[in-house]
């Protein structure tokens, strides 16, 4: 007996399993049908199918099986024949995940929406209950900084709760303060966790965990269970202040990222622009505790959108073969715990010191600002809170304005600059790199057009004119912060993609501490200097740290091929 092949017909792509009984005999298929050399249309076709079997797995002493390549087979109707060694189900862990980047447009919008109105929570928790002036975004210290007799007439919210826990007014700070802390720190936890095991699990056991705090802040019977709590929600609520950038780098390429990281910002903007009012009308209407509700109602809106239409984006870097050998030697050694100061090893990175340096001076800027002009338009315009929340509106909307027109013109001369790069056609033409994004006639002259509004801003209010002009200014303020802020969110995700949560997490934490030294340092810095020349420092303050982004777009590739030839360098001294 001959032994079994595989072969091929004329009137399939699929391959049969055939027996030869004699040399010259019939041969026989799995079927039991007979089948001739000249059942096939063309002889040679048939001869030039048998040439070209290979590898063959020896099934027993007297049986081989001869598996064939097939290379280029002509298209036949489906359905014929089935491959009987084929395994009938295959395990889902096995099934090709589709890469994020290549979902449909709707899909990524869709994801886009969901993690904005996720990236409002914290802001909006943070505001709501304390019913203060719409701030860009809450900070202890400018809780402390206020006098406490300003705070009882005007915001009786915050009164409300204080007499419900029989507590102090530093009892009721304390519970802000508490939420910002934890707010800053909570997302170098999670972009450690969800640069590891996926952006999904983090965000579902995120939000659950806000739901809880929420409820259990409206249920609260003192101040210490209802400190304990807003901590609680903001541990929950901050996944999002790290993860929603890393989320994004996963859907969007560099080309569209700008586009994607303006839209998502203006979640997070017009969620503390709107806190303040939503959190005084619920108060005055249904009492401090609706405000908790409120908030959980909201959370578990956000948790159920992301459980039914948020897929899991996040995919583990493609490794080569040395790093797979290098992570085979580190499986035998002792796991290391997860350090959740990780994302701060960034900072070493030259090029995102640099920029993370430069958006904390915007920061230290933007909430000086915010810190005063609330204080300012109430006392010297005698402005009520609902008054001058509507005041800030101009210098929100001018955020958003500022924000989208920052990052679709980033995207814009991204995408010039790798087209150009694509015309070249000598070979070796420079591959693209992130910095190209940085940079044009928006990016600085927002710069300088931050010390002209910052400028006439603080010699509006110093000289006592209309209030009209001051707001006037806020709006090119806003606009002028948010077209770099935006545009190095971005670029610092291009730099560290697969680690986009934990560069934003960094970037985060350190202007969270900027922005808290300039609450902290306004009033007294505002007193001693005055308006006018105060945020006339401030403008030239930003204009003199752009030096930073000059340096940036002239050496950061310079230090990355630098950095990349000395790991390779390694890897062949320890190969050797």
């Amino acid at each position: 007996m001959e032994p079994i092949t595989r072969q091929i017909t004329s009137q399939s792509n699929k391959s049969i399993f055939v027996v030869a009984l004699d040399q010259d005999g019939p041969m026989v298929s799995h079927t039991m049908e007979t089948i001739n050399h000249h059942d096939t249309s063309d002889d040679d076709d048939f001869d030039h199918h048998l040439e070209r079997t290979s590898k063959q797995l020896t099934l027993s002493s007297d049986i081989t099986i001869q598996q064939e390549e097939v290379k280029s087979v002509p298209p036949s109707p489906p359905g014929r024949w089935k491959n009987p060694f084929r395994s009938k189900r295959r395990s889902s862990s096995d099934e090709p995940k589709p890469d994020p980047r290549q979902f449909s447009r709707m899909k990524k919008n869709m994801i886009l929406m969901i993690v904005a109105a996720a990236g409002a929570s914290s802001p909006l928790a943070s505001t709501i209950y304390v019913s203060l002036p719409n701030v860009v975004c809450t900070d202890p210290f400018f809780i402390l900084t206020l006098n406490v007799s300003y705070i009882k007439k005007k915001y009786p919210a915050l009164i409300d709760m204080q007499v419900a826990f029989d507590t102090s007014d530093t009892a009721m700070n304390a519970s802000v303060s508490i939420f910002t802390f934890f707010t800053a720190f909570f997302p170098l936890l999670w972009a450690a966790a969800g640069d590891r095991v996926g952006r999904r699990k983090i965000y579902l056991m995120s939000f659950l965990i806000s739901v809880i705090g929420s409820l259990c802040c409206g249920f609260s019977v003192n101040i210490t269970m209802f400190i304990v709590f807003r901590a609680f929600s903001a541990i929950g609520s901050s996944s999002v202040m790290s993860m929603g950038a890393g989320t994004l780098a996963d859907i969007f390429e560099a080309h569209e990222r700008g586009r994607a990281f303006a839209l998502y910002t203006c979640g997070p903007l017009l969620g503390p622009a709107l806190g303040p009012i939503i959190g005084g009308y619920l108060s005055k209407g249904l009492g401090f505790r609706s405000i908790f509700y409120f908030l959980a109602i909201f959370n578990f809106c956000v948790f159920l959108s992301i459980f039914f239409f948020l897929p899991e984006t996040w995919r583990p870097a493609v490794l080569t073969v040395e790093q797979q050998k290098a992570a085979a030697q580190q499986t035998n050694k002792k796991k290391k715990r997860m350090n959740p100061l990780e994302a701060l090893n960034l900072l070493l990175n030259r090029n995102i010191a640099l920029a993370v340096t430069f958006v904390g001076v915007l920061f230290f800027s933007l909430y000086i600002v915010s810190t005063t002009f609330s204080r300012t338009y109430a006392s010297q315009y005698g402005m009520d809170s609902g008054t001058v929340g509507l005041c800030y509106l101009p210098n929100a909307l001018g955020c958003m304005v500022g924000g989208i027109a920052g990052g679709r013109m980033s995207d814009v001369r991204y995408n010039k600059a790798v087209a150009r790069l694509n015309d070249q056609e000598e070979k070796g033409a420079q591959a693209a790199y992130p910095e190209m994004r940085l940079g044009g006639w928006l990016f600085y002259g927002a710069i300088i057009l931050n010390l002209l509004a910052m400028t006439a801003y603080g010699w509006c209010v110093q000289e006592n004119v209309h209030w009209a002009y001051g707001v006037v200014c806020q709006f090119f303020v806003g606009i002028a912060l948010m077209v770099p802020n935006v545009t190095l969110s971005a670029y610092m995700v291009d730099c560290f993609r697969k680690r986009g949560a934990s560069v934003t997490a960094c970037n985060n934490f350190a202007r969270y501490i900027m922005a808290g030294i300039g609450s902290l340092v306004s009033s007294d810095l505002e007193r001693a200097m005055g308006s006018g020349p105060l945020f006339t420092m401030l403008g030239g303050a930003l204009l003199v740290f752009s030096v930073n982004l000059i340096l940036i777009q002239w050496k950061a590739n310079d230090w990355r091929l630098a950095k990349q030839t000395e790991k390779d360098l390694q890897v062949v001294k320890d190969h050797s």
